[in-house]
């Protein structure tokens, strides 16, 4: 089985272009042809592709056939003649607002490429990363706000040549609804190749690559960036020994409750007791959190007495991507959560039951009082008089 690759291009960055000063890690450093081909090496790992094995041995006739090396394409934001540079598409418009510009196919490799090219929505995966709609689900945000001629559905993209890569240029409209929300929306421009195989065992192997690029969309209008922490829940898991400390899951949602694009530092998780024994856990930042979406995250915290009664704090640091709004507060929430240190109690309520038990048995073995006195004399109660009639 063959396999062929994708280029990988700016639409699996963290952060968009101009959303907050360039680091190490953002994966804004993706700028420029130059850069894009400096890095081409790491561009081939397959972590794009999605592989499919269907059984059966003919291959759709919507399939392209299988080239006889390996292929290598990207998709990056373009002038009318040439790829620009751009790391992505970023874009401020206002509501009803019409924008052109355009898109260049690029190939790597040394044979002619026929990809498909679309607009689809952004999504936030369950890791606090950034995704998209499967092929075949209808846009409603900004996938449905680009558009692409119908005849550059289907591209067919040059050779690489001597001097450089073989491209396409396609133009592009984004038109923002009238009734569009203020604030930040995403989605990315897709190149897709469909390839098809035949594996060791003769089942007929589909390949399917998307590679693509961002496209961030901020609307003008009141910006509001809103972090909200909720459903932090925990869970005790005590240990075999009755005087032995056990472990703490906590987790919680972390949502971007407003509408502009953030990320999310600074993350902990602190645990305490009745007695003062806190212990605390930090957890990875979150790059990019899309409006009105949520990711759950976790933390178990090892070492932790059962106090009977433990407290769970959560906080986080909400950052926006371009500083827009400055430094926000930190935001937090807590729970409560039942610790009951079952063996050590079930060891106390026997050991009480069999003191309660043996204190009883000593008072049954008291002897019982004698109704003489020491002396001999027979005491008053102890005799009957009678007198005569």
């Amino acid at each position: 089985m063959t396999y062929y690759y994708g280029r990988f291009t700016p639409l699996m960055n963290h952060l968009p272009a101009g959303h907050g000063a360039p680091s190490s890690t953002d994966g804004r450093h993706f700028a420029g042809r130059g850069a894009v081909l400096r890095r081409s090496a790491l561009l081939l790992a397959p972590v794009v592709a999605l592989l499919v094995a269907l059984l059966g041995t003919t291959a759709p006739a919507s399939a392209a056939p299988v080239p006889a090396s390996r292929v290598t394409f990207g998709i990056e934001p373009a002038s009318a003649t040439a790829p620009d540079g751009r790391a992505n598409f970023n874009f401020e418009m206002t509501p009803g607002a019409v924008l052109f510009d355009h898109i260049a196919i690029v190939n790597y490799s040394d044979t002619p490429l026929t990809l498909q090219l679309y607009a689809t929505d952004a999504l936030e995966t369950s890791s606090g990363g950034f995704g998209l709609l499967q092929p075949g689900v209808t846009p409603t945000g900004v996938g449905a706000w680009v558009s692409i001629p119908a005849s550059a559905s289907s591209v067919q993209v040059p050779a690489e040549r001597s001097t450089g890569p073989g491209y396409v240029i396609v133009p592009m409209t984004v038109r923002v609804p009238v009734k569009a929300i203020p604030g930040d929306h995403v989605g990315g421009v897709i190149a897709s190749l469909r390839t098809v195989g035949t594996n060791a065992t003769g089942q007929t192997v589909v390949l399917n690559q998307r590679i693509g690029s961002r496209v961030y969309v901020r609307v003008a209008g009141q910006l509001s960036p809103q972090l909200t922490l909720s459903s932090p829940r925990a869970t005790f898991s005590g240990s075999s020994s009755p005087v032995g400390t056990g472990r703490v899951k906590v987790s919680y949602v972390v949502t971007n409750s407003g509408n502009v694009d953030l990320a999310v530092h600074d993350q902990h998780v602190s645990v305490s007791g009745l007695i003062d024994d806190t212990h605390t856990a930090q957890l990875g930042n979150i790059q990019l959190l899309l409006p009105g979406t949520s990711v759950t995250q976790s933390v178990v915290i090892s070492g932790v007495w059962p106090q009977f009664r433990l407290h769970q704090t959560v906080s986080a640091q909400p950052v926006v991507l371009d500083g827009s709004a400055g430094d926000l507060s930190p935001v937090g929430a807590s729970s409560t959560l039942w610790a009951v240190p079952w063996l050590l109690v079930i060891i106390v309520l026997v050991l009480v039951v069999a003191v309660v038990a043996w204190v009883r048995r000593r008072r049954h073995k008291v002897p019982a009082a004698d109704p003489t006195v020491g002396d001999g004399t027979v005491t008053d109660d102890a005799v009957k008089t009678e007198v005569p009639a």
